[in-house]
């Protein structure tokens, strides 16, 4: 072995050992008999280590392309007082393999925050191996009978609807990355105020320095005839944004909805605006099965410009959540028993009788350990003949503490 290839390996081997010892060192402290059993009750850890191994093709076996993933997350909650809390909660992932080499720059498609302030980094970013460590929420939160003050990277979910949410403007998420079961956050302030006993009033504000990107809207919920209500209005980056969403139900059939309209607030007179929409049914029916269809509409929907990629692409926004004009999601589920549960999903659009299935079957092994096996293939019309985009499998075990 070359003096140059035995550098990087110690070089990354440190790196990884230092960064395994720093996430690790809370515990640690946490764990010292010093600490009182008052002081252990007020701090909250959790988390989960996972091990994915994938494998992509487009249409043969000299294709195959292989994929290999550790991904550990450390979630900590502070209890500061009864109405007072803090939470920071950090995303680590090891990239390796033939997925890295292949991929041009792969770090820097990863190392990906939309947020005010950049709290991703690349402990190791190598051509063969790649380590991020992102913080994805770190907030204090302030809670009294009627008020609820959150400031800092938080989640704010407007969002109705399983799969596709045009009314979640301040972090809109990509249901294809099916592995950030969190979701990604952002940098902003959240004021809640509970008016009444089925009402409340919502204000919140996308901290940034740039006037293109700010973000904020003021937000009324109620409910009316048992069916949730919501209605918003504010500014998302260059638009002004109005927006409504419902969740009830008709009959044992559950019913939800959101849409929203975004228009440019300069040349108001000279531009037209966009509509994003998306109408969903669920029903649970006997022997454990669940369904639920969606449909997702966008006034400004052009089809794939670019293939696979613009469906993949972790970075979007509630004003193009899919880029065709028409969408439709079906998918059926069923328990087998209490470990083990199973589904199939699929998505279609007209435009180019694009087509996506997701299977995927989870079993629960223990309290702390799950184990899941899930496929996301892709076929689309290209030039007049129907071909596969893309095929992958993932096979995912977890362990949660």
């Amino acid at each position: 072995m070359k003096n140059a290839e035995k550098n990087s390996i110690q070089f990354i081997s440190k790196q990884i050992i230092y960064f395994l010892f720093v996430l690790l060192s809370p515990v640690f402290c946490f764990a010292q008999d010093s600490v009182s059993s008052n002081e252990i009750s007020k701090i909250q850890i959790r988390g989960y280590i996972k091990d994915m191994q994938s494998v992509s093709f487009i249409d043969n076996a000299e294709s195959l392309l292989s994929g290999n993933f550790i991904h550990n997350r450390i979630n900590l909650k502070w209890n500061i007082s009864d109405n007072l809390y803090l939470r920071a909660e950090a995303r680590n992932r090891l990239f390796y393999g033939e997925q890295v080499k292949t991929t041009y720059q792969f770090g820097k498609l990863i190392d990906i925050d939309n947020g005010r302030f950049h709290l991703s980094y690349n402990v190791v970013d190598e051509s063969t191996v790649v380590l991020n460590t992102i913080l994805d929420r770190a907030l204090l939160n302030w809670s009294t009978t009627k008020w609820d003050v959150t400031i800092g990277r938080q989640r704010i979910n407007w969002g109705v609807n399983l799969v596709w949410n045009p009314n979640d403007i301040f972090n809109a998420f990509n249901y294809f990355d099916f592995d950030y079961e969190e979701r990604p956050g952002t940098d902003a302030i959240r004021v809640q105020y509970a008016a009444g006993s089925v009402s409340s009033l919502e204000l919140a504000y996308k901290v940034s320095d740039n006037e293109k990107e700010q973000v904020g809207a003021l937000m009324y919920k109620t409910n009316f005839r048992k069916y949730d209500l919501q209605n918003f209005a504010g500014i998302y980056f260059e638009d002004i944004v109005i927006g409504t969403g419902w969740a009830g139900s008709i009959k044992n059939t559950g019913f939800k909805g959101e849409g929203a309209y975004f228009h440019p607030y300069k040349n108001v007179s000279d531009t037209s605006g966009v509509v994003s929409a998306a109408v969903s049914l669920d029903r649970s029916f006997k022997n454990d099965y669940f369904a639920t269809a969606s449909y997702l509409f966008n006034s400004r929907g052009k089809g794939l410009q670019s293939g696979i990629n613009e469906l993949t692409n972790v970075s979007l926004s509630s004003k193009k959540l899919m880029p065709f004009k028409h969408s439709f999601f079906a998918q059926v589920s069923k328990s087998f028993n209490p470990l083990l549960n199973g589904s199939i999903a699929g998505i279609f659009s007209p435009e180019r009788n694009t087509l996506i299935l997701l299977p995927s079957i989870a079993l629960s092994i223990s309290d702390d350990w799950d184990i899941a096996l899930i496929g996301q293939s892709f076929f689309s019309d290209v030039s007049g003949v129907y071909r596969t985009l893309g095929n992958g499998i993932y096979l995912r075990i977890r362990w949660s503490y």
